[in-house]
């Protein structure tokens, strides 16, 4: 179950520590223009979203409640908690998250993926299983905000990378 998914994920992580190489601690705060979501909004938001993913598998949130207040749904890049967690820990919460659901997915059963979901802003779409919304946040959800991240670095003068295995 969910191998496309599984495999599709596996890519964006590794993606996700290629763009973020070369952001330094001292630059996740800077953003290039009004409104632009700067990496530790952009990381942050992303390892909360893999809290969901992980409660979608059954699993339980991992990261700090203050992550989640400051980078959920709605929360802008000047919400960041006092104490702002670095690169290194945003990135291990995200690889070692999807790392958990990916493998818990492929335990999930159909039963299991076709439920309803009960995320109230996603009523009223194309997505209304629990399967769904996790393919979502493992792929699509995911990309778009990768999509930031690389514009970010190339509006920062940083060179492009194309999704492939990080160097080890």
């Amino acid at each position: 179950m969910f191998e496309n998914e599984i495999a599709t994920n596996q890519l964006m992580v590794n993606y996700l520590i290629l763009l973020a190489s070369g952001i330094e601690d001292s630059e996740l705060d800077d953003q290039p223009c009004e409104n632009f979501n700067p990496p530790r909004w952009i990381l942050g938001h992303l390892a909360v979203y893999t809290d969901y993913a992980l409660r979608l598998t059954g699993a339980r949130f991992a990261c700090p409640k203050e992550w989640h207040r400051a980078y959920a749904r709605g929360s802008s890049s000047g919400s960041s908690p006092d104490e702002r967690p670095s690169r290194t820990e945003l990135l291990d919460a995200i690889v070692n998250g999807f790392q958990t659901v990916r493998d818990r997915c492929s335990q999930l059963s159909e039963e299991d993926l076709n439920k309803p979901h009960k995320v109230p802003f996603l009523k009223g779409t194309a997505l209304t299983t629990a399967g769904h919304v996790l393919a979502h946040l493992m792929t699509t959800h995911f990309a778009a905000h990768l999509g930031q991240l690389s514009a970010w670095r190339r509006l920062n003068g940083l060179e492009n990378v194309e999704p492939a295995e990080p160097p080890a």
